[in-house]
């Protein structure tokens, strides 16, 4: 870590006093200005983090707000879903270009996925319409469990496999003709693959798509998972298609967020520059460190969100 160690600590307690200020003053009585600036600062140390800890900027974005700020959670879930998308967005055309995405995979899976995801998002303004504050106890409660089971797979994530060699061919999969090639430049070739076992994936997008829609979450911690070790896709190409696959569900699952209100600017567009800014700053600064402890303080943070985020769900269940 070298020098970058003790600003690390000054942008981590920078981080926690800026979380504290926000749960400290109820948001009515904030400056707009004030708010403004409290939430673009405390984006761009989450963007930061969470590009040197290897997530997205939207699987931390969540959780922290939910457990820590008063802002109510549709607003927060449907900013996390905005947020998500836009990054995707940024990042699909590069990778459907160089043919690191696969445009046949994507069709398959953008289905379920976005079906599932609007599903969600409807099933999240019919919990805030009908169930009141019980809901949204039950609805933190879930998104506490979720985040503490996100980070027990970020803990043990590490049997990741770049180049995943198919050993029995899976005939369903073949008939769709999902297998594409691609220009590896670390390897100066071009890779062909094959894939396998479509038909597990239907169940599995169908179950992610419904979890980021409900919750507002980017969904490439279970994406990538899914395309690289279920179907032995090239760890390069699971990454590039999940990052694309984002953007297309998302797209769609934000929408009956906007309808139902979920759209707040002045929370939205600090929200969204916070992380673009803050992932630009963690990439240029993930040349020069190693940012392995990073991944130990991403986790440490998530879990105390969701621990955060259990004590408030039950504290909101017995109020209502």
């Amino acid at each position: 870590m070298g020098r970058w160690s003790g600003r690390w600590i000054i942008v981590f307690f920078t981080f926690l006093l800026t979380l504290a200020t926000v749960h400290a003053e109820e948001a009515s009585a904030i400056n707009p200005v004030k708010f403004f600036i409290i939430i673009l600062v405390t984006t761009t140390v989450l963007g930061i983090i969470a590009v040197l800890g290897g997530v997205g900027g939207g699987v931390v974005f969540t959780p922290v707000m939910m457990g820590f700020t008063p802002v109510d959670s549709f607003i927060i879930r449907a900013t996390g879903l905005l947020v998500a998308m836009a990054g995707s967005l940024v990042a699909a055309r590069p990778f459907l270009r160089k043919g690191l995405a696969n445009i046949r995979l994507l069709v398959f899976a953008a289905f379920p996925y976005s079906v599932f995801a609007v599903i969600g998002a409807l099933l999240a303004g019919y919990i805030k319409e009908t169930m009141g504050i019980t809901g949204e106890a039950l609805v933190r409660i879930g998104l506490g469990i979720l985040v503490i089971i996100i980070s027990i797979i970020l803990i043990t994530a590490g049997k990741k496999i770049e180049y995943p060699e198919i050993k029995e061919p899976c005939p369903f999969t073949d008939r769709l003709e999902l297998a594409m090639a691609y220009w590896e430049e670390s390897l100066g070739k071009v890779v062909d693959y094959k894939l396998v076992r479509a038909h597990y994936t239907i169940p599995l997008f169908c179950v992610v798509g419904l979890i980021s829609g409900l919750f507002g979450l980017g969904a490439g911690w279970a994406m990538v998972p899914v395309f690289n070790l279920v179907m032995m896709a090239p760890l390069k190409v699971a990454a590039c298609c999940s990052k694309v696959l984002i953007g297309i569900g998302d797209t769609a699952a934000v929408w009956p967020y906007l309808m139902g209100g979920g759209l707040f600017p002045l929370f939205a567009v600090p929200s969204m520059l916070g992380l673009i800014i803050g992932t630009i700053i963690g990439a240029k600064i993930m040349i020069r460190i190693k940012a392995g402890f990073v991944r130990w303080l991403i986790i440490a943070i998530m879990i105390f969100s969701g621990i955060r985020l259990l004590m408030k769900g039950w504290q909101m269940l017995h109020m209502g």
